[in-house]
């Protein structure tokens, strides 16, 4: 049990290195494109990366410290290394939001989209969605309009 206990646990480690790793690269590569949003993006993985190899070094030297300081001292340790692991994931995690979040080279702010302007007021007709509207006699108004034969062929069933 604790083999297969200790395997799931690096190989958990393994995944929180590698994800940050592609995340580098991929913002690396973006930064042209991207600028200041990416260099956010790449310190965000760089310390979710200092994260994953701190919790892989935990993972795999946890028998060794607990060997070296006892059970008493390697609390200790653990819990200076789970505030350090917890500062660095709220670090990395902050700024991959804030990366989301940032303005990219040539955007150029929009205007507000305009306000509802209420209508000019004097005598309107009223439209096909509006109460007390009905179609003039012989009229084709609306998206329902029969398919009528043109006025100079025939029948289009004959």
């Amino acid at each position: 049990m604790t083999s297969s206990w200790n395997l799931l646990n690096i190989a958990l480690a393994v995944t929180l290195c590698v994800v940050p790793m592609v995340g580098i690269v991929l913002t690396a590569m973006g930064r042209r494109v991207h600028g200041r949003a990416a260099t956010l993006g790449l310190l965000g993985c760089v310390a979710l990366l200092l994260q994953g190899v701190l919790h892989l070094g935990q993972t795999l030297f946890l028998n060794m410290i607990v060997q070296s300081v006892g059970l008493s001292g390697a609390a200790g340790v653990m819990a200076v290394l789970a505030l350090l692991s917890f500062v660095l994931t709220l670090t990395g995690l902050s700024l991959l939001i804030w990366a989301v979040v940032a303005r990219r080279p040539g955007m150029t702010p929009q205007p507000a989209a305009p306000a509802w302007q209420q209508p000019q007021a004097g005598p309107q007709q009223p439209g096909p969605h509006q109460p007390g509207w009905a179609p003039q006699p012989g009229s084709q108004a609306g998206p329902y309009r029969s398919p009528q034969p043109h006025p100079y062929q025939g029948d289009p069933s004959s």
